[in-house]
């Protein structure tokens, strides 16, 4: 059904070596690599600086180790069913990552920006990265008259951007222009229409767009992080994930960083195994 063409959505980072260098390739391409950051205080000082006057806040998410994945998942699998028959899942490390924007459970307070800093990549091979950008993507499917609707829907309809049994409080299209006059495009897979009379018109597109987005990882390149290096992405714009990997001694961070830019900025930290979402809103 997709055009071959939405491979140009695919991202593979170039390496720089100031911020201002990094800031420009963000503003282009959505991403950026910028190594010899040798600790994790490094990476937090430099994802600090990079966001320069425009600095919220910055710190460590998560450890994206296969031990800490894999524990996670556990727990999500013990999670129940929702009432629509969705079921939360975590990816294994050893499987290929669904892409997605880091936050994505919650909704306008996910971060504007997202840092991966590597410490050890997986050897001899695996765990290689894959970015796609989403906001490109739709802009390749209005380009073709098979695609140009799944294109409007994307920029026009409101869904339902929450986790099953995580509901978010608002609803909004999976690509719009955010008040900073930054563009946001976003996928996850438990993207749904909002129920009611319109839900069984809206679920084709919305599992179209999970296709594109599939097609995409699958068929774009991927690329490599070593050691001391930080993939710099801009989080509204541009998803990302990862190939399967089995070394445990791989470990990477994911930093969060919030901006002046950003929908709206949580107060609290934030869990993304059991996604407190009423916590936002006090």
């Amino acid at each position: 059904m997709f055009s071959s063409q939405l491979t140009q959505a695919s991202v593979v980072p170039r390496r720089v070596d100031t911020v201002a260098a990094v800031r420009a390739a963000i503003a282009l391409d959505g991403a950026a690599v910028f190594g010899g950051l040798h600790t994790e205080a490094d990476a937090i000082a430099f994802a600090s600086k990079l966001l320069g006057d425009k600095y919220i806040r910055v710190g460590r998410q998560f450890e994206a180790t296969a031990r800490s994945q894999n524990a996670e998942a556990a727990v999500v699998d013990e999670q129940p069913v929702d009432k629509r028959g969705r079921k939360r899942y975590f990816d294994m490390s050893s499987d290929r990552m669904t892409a997605h924007n880091d936050g994505f459970a919650f909704g306008d307070y996910a971060p504007d920006y997202l840092f991966l800093w590597c410490k050890q990549p997986a050897l001899p091979s695996g765990g290689d990265s894959f970015l796609i950008d989403a906001v490109k993507l739709t802009r390749l499917l209005a380009l073709d008259p098979s695609t140009a609707a799944l294109a409007d829907f994307c920029w026009t309809v409101d869904i339902d951007h929450s986790e099953p049994n995580f509901q978010q409080s608002t609803f909004s299209p999976i690509a719009r222009t955010v008040a900073s006059g930054r563009e946001q495009a976003r996928y996850h897979p438990f993207l749904a229409p909002i129920e009611g009379e319109s839900e069984d018109v809206q679920w084709p597109m919305v599992k179209q767009w999970s296709e594109a987005v599939i097609q995409v990882r699958d068929s774009g390149p991927m690329f490599r992080a070593e050691a001391g290096e930080m993939i710099c992405i801009d989080n509204y714009r541009v998803l990302h994930g990862r190939d399967g990997y089995t070394d445990p001694n791989r470990e990477l961070y994911s930093i969060w960083g919030w901006s002046t830019d950003a929908v709206a900025v949580p107060q609290q930290a934030l869990d993304i195994v059991q996604p407190d979402l009423a916590a936002l809103a006090m």
